[in-house]
């Protein structure tokens, strides 16, 4: 296919635009083009819009831009590219022109992931986090869940402390708020054991994992995150730890941190990352938004593995994935798009990209990655 000639999908959209609001229901695509209409400034001249140099010029932007922040949502941003011809950058794949290509395949219908979050509580009990809840641990905290988020307010009636554990499976994310404020973002598979209430001259909390922290500022008593080796040191800030494999990757969004691994610390300034493992610690200046998106629903691949994309998706979405051809999982992409509900619609947009193609088995909640033929 050539990139840089608008298709007939772009003629019936120009066509499309030029006709009043339609009543009744709309599809999807009609209602996005619609909106996009009665968004843009200047909509009136869509009807003399000169759609094949509309399209050139989005492609040479693209041609020539790596990637700019959006929060994409598909037929907005192809329509919107050929109507006004604004789109610059954004992911080059889903600023191609549609074509016709046989789209995921779903084998069978079934049932979501049955994992469930969990609070494991100071006396040992567990208590899944399906619904709204209230609690209180022995020394007088108070806990409100429910099955997104959870709050803790610390009364600290005893000097004894008491821990609770959160368990987030594959599948799902979590917010919760500590008793001091300070607010952590759970990505699926991961684990946070904390203290109902912070005593003595530290903030300690364990992880497994992946979390973001946003700190409660308190300079006389340091935050500590521990992941196994590792000790991460903060005085109020924004970051984002990912140890979900044999390295500790610690991302610096805003304030100051300290990495620690035995003999081994580094302090991190604003859009640095520590990465530790094996005995050895880099430091290498990171677009840290790429490493926080996650809390805000984005998936932002740049320049990343098949491989690597897939095991990220199969740990968000609980599939487990495999490669028809090996050689796959080399392939590099770039893409920046919203997490939608079902991993369907994300391995669609992943198809326009590369010439592959996904087998989905809910039942068995596998994804099958192919050389599409």
């Amino acid at each position: 296919m050539t990139e840089n000639q608008p298709s007939p999908e772009w003629e019936k959209l120009a066509a499309k635009l030029e006709q009043p609001r339609e009543e009744g229901p709309l599809s999807p695509e009609e209602a996005a083009y619609f909106d996009i209409r009665d968004a843009a400034e200047g909509w009136q001249e869509i009807a003399t819009l000169d759609t094949t140099a509309a399209w050139q010029e989005v492609a040479a932007r693209i041609e020539h831009t790596h990637r700019k922040r959006y929060s994409i949502n598909w037929f907005r941003v192809a329509a919107a590219a050929v109507v006004t011809g604004l789109i610059a950058g954004g992911a080059v794949f889903l600023l191609k022109p549609p074509h016709q290509k046989p789209t995921t395949n779903v084998v069978a219908q079934a049932a979501g992931n049955n994992q469930q979050i969990q609070l494991i509580t100071g006396s040992g009990a567990t208590v899944v986090l399906d619904s709204a809840t209230q609690l209180k641990e022995a020394d007088g905290t108070s806990i409100a869940a429910s099955n997104t988020s959870a709050s803790y307010q610390s009364v600290q009636t005893t000097n004894t402390p008491v821990f609770n554990t959160l368990v987030v499976p594959r599948g799902h994310t979590y917010k919760v708020v500590l008793a001091d404020g300070t607010r952590v973002w759970l990505n699926a598979d991961s684990r946070l054991r904390f203290p109902v209430a912070f005593s003595g001259d530290t903030r300690e909390v364990e992880l497994q994992g992946e979390a973001c922290f946003e700190t409660t500022p308190m300079a006389a008593k340091p935050f500590l995150v521990k992941v196994g080796d590792v000790k991460v040191t903060v005085l109020g800030t924004e970051f984002n730890i990912n140890a979900y494999t044999n390295k500790t990757l610690t991302t610096l969004v805003s304030g100051k941190v300290k990495v620690d691994a035995g003999a081994l610390a580094r302090e991190l300034s604003p859009g640095q990352q520590a990465v530790y493992g094996q005995g050895n610690m880099t430091v290498a200046h990171v677009d840290a938004e790429q490493f926080t998106a996650w809390k805000e629903g984005l998936l932002i691949f740049d320049n990343e593995s098949l491989g690597d994309i897939m095991t990220r998706l199969g740990r968000e979405y609980d599939y487990t994935v495999n490669f028809e051809n090996m050689s796959l999982q080399q392939l590099r992409l770039g893409g920046n798009l919203e997490k939608s509900p079902s991993v369907a619609q994300v391995l669609t947009l992943l198809e326009q990209m590369a010439d592959i193609h996904f087998v989905i088995d809910q039942p068995k909640r596998t994804i099958m990655v192919k050389q599409h033929k």
